[in-house]
């Protein structure tokens, strides 16, 4: 940019295909040059195409990184091909001056290696949940975004630490995990707190909820079921995973998948694996009311579409 505005004085620029770890440094600098106007990050929601070009994946999820049969998405959206906002996301919202209050987002905690290796565009693999079973006393990597000069980070209410923002929005924590809450404090430079935000675990027992986008839609028209391993809470469990069939009375599975970018089966079947307990279907209402079931073999989920009006 600092090159362009010198040699071209009287253009206007706009950054459209740039990297999420360059969010915050290009707005701040287009805050103070006028003739740079923003940027769009690469990409806003994961795509077909360019498979695993950005993928950050582990050798459960995908056994290789050869980019061959079963690898279907680029891996590198804010949002991922479900629409899920990733730790990616939040940062970028947070460089963009879009949040007030910290965001946070934890690298997964069953894994500290075996990973393939990321390319550029890819900024963090980090995921807002603090819902890890099985992993308690691990160490946690946290990722707080914030425009704040300072962070203090609060497990179950204990101070666990306090760090001074860089000259990004990212700072960084490695703390133990235990199940609870998890909060971060945005702080000014007297320690006084500016704003907070928190995360919680899923407890007890696990439930496959079902839960469509809308609750009534037009005969014919097409809607998202989202798919998800909970609590009684609707907090989502990521590290549950099962391979789950849908089956649909009073409308149509178009497709079924999940967020996976490593995905052998595709999204023309009736079943599908989650992915970080996760999956999504989209359905056609044929008549006037859908009943959506999810099964696993242990547990079952419904949902219902009714036609408007």
């Amino acid at each position: 940019y600092k090159k362009d505005i010198k040699k071209y004085p009287d253009r206007v620029i706009l950054g459209t295909e740039t990297f999420c770890a360059d969010a915050y440094r290009s707005h701040e600098f287009a805050k103070v040059n006028p003739a740079v106007i923003g940027d769009f990050v690469w990409a806003g929601i994961d795509y077909l195409g360019e498979c695993g070009l950005g993928a950050w994946e582990y050798r459960d999820d995908a056994p290789t990184f050869r980019h061959g049969v079963g690898w279907l998405t680029a891996g590198c959206g804010r949002l991922d091909l479900t629409g899920e906002p990733s730790g990616e996301a939040l940062y970028t919202r947070v460089a963009f001056g879009l949040e007030d209050a910290p965001q946070i987002a934890v690298v997964p905690v069953n894994h500290t290696r075996d990973r393939h290796s990321p390319s550029a565009w890819r900024y963090s693999n980090a995921r807002p949940s603090w819902s890890w079973d099985g992993q308690e006393g691990k160490k946690a990597k946290v990722e707080v975004y914030t425009r704040a000069p300072y962070v203090e980070l609060y497990v179950n209410g204990r101070l666990i630490a306090r760090k001074r923002r860089g000259k990004d929005c990212r700072v960084k924590f490695l703390v133990p995990y235990e199940k609870g809450e998890i909060t971060a404090a945005g702080c000014a430079r007297d320690r006084t707190k500016l704003c907070e935000n928190s995360l919680c675990s899923a407890d007890g027992q696990t439930f496959l909820a079902v839960e469509p986008e809308k609750s009534e839609v037009s005969p014919g028209e097409v809607c998202f079921v989202r798919i998800r391993y909970t609590d009684r809470s609707g907090v989502v469990k990521p590290l549950e995973r099962g391979r789950v069939t849908v089956r649909v009375e009073g409308g149509e599975l178009l497709a079924l998948g999940s967020a996976a970018p490593y995905n052998v089966v595709g999204y023309t079947s009736d079943h599908t694996d989650t992915y970080f307990g996760q999956a999504l279907a989209v359905i056609r209402l044929t008549s006037e009311c859908a009943v959506v079931r999810a099964f696993d073999g242990e547990r079952t989920g419904e949902g219902r579409l009714i036609a408007r009006g």
